[in-house]
């Protein structure tokens, strides 16, 4: 995937603010969303945090946040939203160099350094959900991603040309192209008792896909000891509950 001529580090030098990227378009999230996902970032990245936001011209973004305007694609929905993220592949639009990606709707519930130490060689992000009822289910999910901006760049330039509505009909979402485009061998899931899901692994003592049931009814995000981040993929959203386990970290 990379060129021969440039040498990207192995691993990533955690003496200066990490690098984050994140996504906001349209309304399917508040500004509120970005700040909470800064402060969580600020409290859980020890060398410090730059947020990058990639979002619409029209949109204001104060300091800190290095803002990131987004090409029009004129492809509303909330699923299409998705296809935005391929935007951060651009090269033109960003150093090269780490770069720690995360989706809006993540808690962070403990410190994230152990992914900023993992080699940047491969290429990062979560395994997708599906292996919890189907343990051979190997695909990614690009709710947190973590690589090196200039070992992908090759990834923008196929993307970019080609027609992008014809791309959204061949593909589900952004993390099935990538998913086919990133060889196997370069791509890498983040240690699963680390990140986990939300609704199926944290609620209510986490979901028993054969009896289609939950463990413990009624209690509540249960956190394990060595989850750094929960993912709600889905509905409902942090701020759309009233759980004070998720109340006390997203914010």
């Amino acid at each position: 995937m990379a060129k021969k001529n440039k040498i990207s580090p192995l691993i990533a030098p955690l003496t200066e603010p990490i690098d984050c990227a994140c996504v906001i378009h349209g309304d399917a999230y508040s500004w509120k969303y970005v700040e909470r996902l800064y402060s969580m970032l600020s409290r859980h990245l020890t060398p410090g945090v730059r947020l990058h936001v990639y979002t619409e011209a029209h949109r204001v973004v104060p300091a800190p946040f290095i803002k990131h305007e987004l090409l029009d694609w004129n492809i509303g929905g909330p699923k299409k939203a998705w296809w935005y993220k391929m935007q951060m592949f651009n090269a033109k639009a960003y150093h090269k160099g780490p770069m720690l990606y995360l989706d809006l709707d993540v808690v962070i519930t403990s410190n994230i350094d152990w992914i900023c130490r993992l080699p940047l060689q491969y290429f990062w992000a979560v395994r997708d959900f599906k292996y919890l009822w189907r343990e051979t289910h190997y695909a990614m999910n690009s709710s947190i991603m973590w690589w090196d901006t200039w070992e992908y760049a090759p990834l923008w330039r196929e993307f970019s040309s080609q027609d992008i509505r014809t791309v959204t009909k061949q593909y589900h979402g952004d993390q099935d192209y990538l998913d086919v485009k990133i060889p196997k061998s370069q791509l890498r899931y983040f240690d699963t008792e680390k990140i986990r899901s939300w609704r199926w692994q944290a609620l209510d003592g986490g979901y028993n896909f054969k009896k289609r049931t939950y463990l413990a009814p009624g209690t509540g995000t249960n956190i394990a000891n060595n989850t750094s981040v929960l993912v709600f993929h889905g509905h409902p959203k942090p701020d759309q509950i009233q759980d004070p386990v998720i109340i006390q970290h997203w914010q």
